[in-house]
């Protein structure tokens, strides 16, 4: 970016819009043919001149009037962009001349400026430094000092710069050619290495409202980067743009060039205070976002941190809060990584990113062993966001905490708690592990007593109760559904098995009650045989107990048993029923 700034009009590389000096030097005295093509020199008809200063060299036997041809055509050519062709034509005038002035005055020039112009530095400067030797021309004293000081920069002689430079200004201050040459003076320091003097000099520029000022603070905001005082150069690039708008993307891509320099020194810069979120956007966000996205996240979490911190309220800054979180996360700072992603929840109640930020919240909860805050912010998610894309991914989060940490369920509010129990319980019973599996199934009873899940935990319950002939519970079980979920889908099913686990107790009055009440209510089941069969043998048993009054009801019992049976092609159990209704006299 510097390369940039010095770039053109600042040092120029060649010299293209000065003219030969001592106009009237040759006018007068060499006749009309001379003033003729000095004349038309002067008005900047070049062509025409160059052909008139020819003509002086090839047809004039005078050494003077072929003198000031050679010196004509001389600059006539610099003015072409024939450099070469000019040297060669002024060494032939330095001949005839034998270094008498003024002669030499337009001659050293001349040459001095076509070196430059060729890129012949040090030749150059011998020219313009021989011109110094004539302080009485004043004006032309002045240039060469000038000249003088620019071939010694673009040759490296840094110390003859300040020298000239300084005898320019003290011989003729306040000139345009004098505030040229300071600004050459400026970088001749800053080559050499004394980068605060560059600054100093700079400063003075700037306070004497040189014609480059703007240019000036820009470079100044520079410097004050390269020389580490990085508060300096922030609070020199934040004026430059408030009071330059018109230069904001050259102030902005030379803030660019100082952060790819110093970016890592400023971002840890403890005193450094931003204001302005265009110079945020470049020292921070922008750098800080493409380490995010290349994977450097220290780099990234350095410059977040900065931008969050002077611009909390910029839209931008909820977003590198949320991605703050996620590097503390991916770090292992899970600490951190909370305080961060609490703070977005506090501070961007709205923010596009919170449903992301919710999700990873959980996950650091759950790093730092808070299950509970872990079940309640995974379950706040989905309840808030129920149809997000990532909802299903969060739904199996909290699922799996739930099925690890079963105390957790209690405090989420959905039924995705409801349903991780629900399912561990599931699973345990498909694994054969039913005391496990039992358990529970009581568990999430008692914890989901009004979840969509309950019915079916209370059956599956039952059901596991009665497979174990643990038949206290399964009765339990199956009366709580039974009483509870009269029309649930799984009632047929556990009325019936509530009569046959009375049954299995030899509780025959009981068995007796809830079988009629299953024939009576389910008249079309599939198991309504069965349901006959065994309340034949609850009035059977009752009978044998010597209860006469049983024998009626147990021998009808078992004739719609046999008849049920025989309808439905079981001849086995048709023809076992029929034999009890003989043996009851039927």
């Amino acid at each position: 970016m510097l390369l940039t700034l010095l770039s053109g009009a600042l040092i120029p590389t060649k010299i293209t819009d000065y003219k030969k000096p001592l106009p009237d030097l040759f006018a007068s005295k060499y006749g009309p043919i001379v003033a003729k093509a000095e004349r038309l020199y002067y008005s900047g008809q070049i062509q025409r001149a160059k052909g008139l200063y020819e003509d002086l060299v090839n047809n004039s036997d005078a050494p003077g009037r072929r003198l000031v041809g050679y010196i004509g055509n001389g600059w006539c050519l610099i003015h072409l962009g024939r450099y070469t062709e000019a040297i060669d034509t002024f060494r032939k005038a330095e001949v005839l001349s034998g270094g008498r002035k003024p002669a030499v005055i337009p001659l050293y020039m001349g040459l001095g400026i076509a070196y430059y112009n060729k890129g012949r530095y040090l030749d150059a400067y011998h020219y313009f430094k021989a011109l110094t030797r004539y302080p009485e021309y004043e004006e032309v004293y002045r240039d060469a000092l000038y000249f003088a000081a620019l071939a010694a920069y673009m040759n490296g002689s840094y110390d003859k710069v300040v020298s000239l430079v300084d005898e320019l200004q003290r011989r003729f201050p306040n000139t345009k050619k004098a505030n040229d040459a300071a600004i050459l003076k400026v970088f001749a320091y800053r080559k050499k290495g004394e980068l605060f003097k560059a600054i100093t000099e700079l400063k003075k520029l700037i306070a004497k409202g040189h014609p480059r000022k703007p240019k000036f603070e820009i470079i100044l905001a520079e410097w004050y980067a390269e020389y580490g005082d990085y508060p300096k150069a922030i609070q020199q690039y934040e004026k430059a743009l408030s009071t330059y708008p018109l230069l904001k993307d050259t102030i902005l891509a030379s803030l660019a060039y100082v952060e790819q320099k110093y970016g890592d020194n400023i971002a840890l810069a403890p005193n450094i205070k931003v204001t302005n979120p265009l110079v945020g956007e470049i020292l921070f966000y922008k750098p800080g976002m493409k380490a995010y996205k290349s994977g450097k996240m220290t780099k990234a979490q350095q410059r977040f941190e900065r931008f969050i911190q002077f611009f909390p309220d910029d839209p931008r800054a909820a977003k590198l809060v949320a991605y703050l979180g996620q590097l503390l996360f991916q770090a292992g700072s899970y600490e951190k990584a909370r305080e961060k992603l609490e703070y977005y929840l506090q501070k961007y109640p709205e923010g596009e990113d919170r449903p992301a930020v919710l999700e990873l919240l959980g996950r650091v909860y759950y790093k730092l062993k808070d299950y509970r805050r872990a079940a309640e912010t995974w379950d706040q998610f989905l309840r808030e966001y129920p149809g997000h894309k990532d909802a299903e991914k969060v739904k199996k989060l909290l699922q799996a905490l739930i099925s690890e940490r079963p105390e957790v369920a209690q405090y989420v509010k959905s039924e995705v708690g409801a349903e991780a129990v629900f399912n561990k319980a599931l699973a345990a019973y498909k694994q054969g592990a039913y005391p496990k599996a039992l358990k529970l199934f009581e568990e999430f009873i008692k914890i989901f007593p009004n979840s969509q899940y309950t019915p079916k935990a209370t059956f599956n319950a039952g059901y596991i109760a009665y497979q174990m002939k643990d038949y206290d519970r399964a009765v339990q079980h199956f009366s709580e559904y039974v009483q509870k979920y009269p029309n649930g889908e799984d009632a047929e099913n556990a009325l019936y098995l509530l009569a046959l686990a009375y049954f299995a107790k030899k509780d025959y009055d009981n068995a007796i009650t809830y079988l009629t009440q299953f024939v009576q209510t389910f008249s079309r089941s599939d198991k309504l045989a069965d349901a006959y069969k065994f309340l034949g043998f609850s009035y059977y048993k009752k009978y044998e107990a010597g209860d006469e009054t049983a024998k009626a009801n147990a021998l009808s019992a078992f004739q719609n048993a046999a008849k049920l049976y025989r309808s439905a092609g079981k001849s086995k159990e048709a023809s076992q029923m029929e034999q009890f209704v003989k043996q009851l006299g039927g």
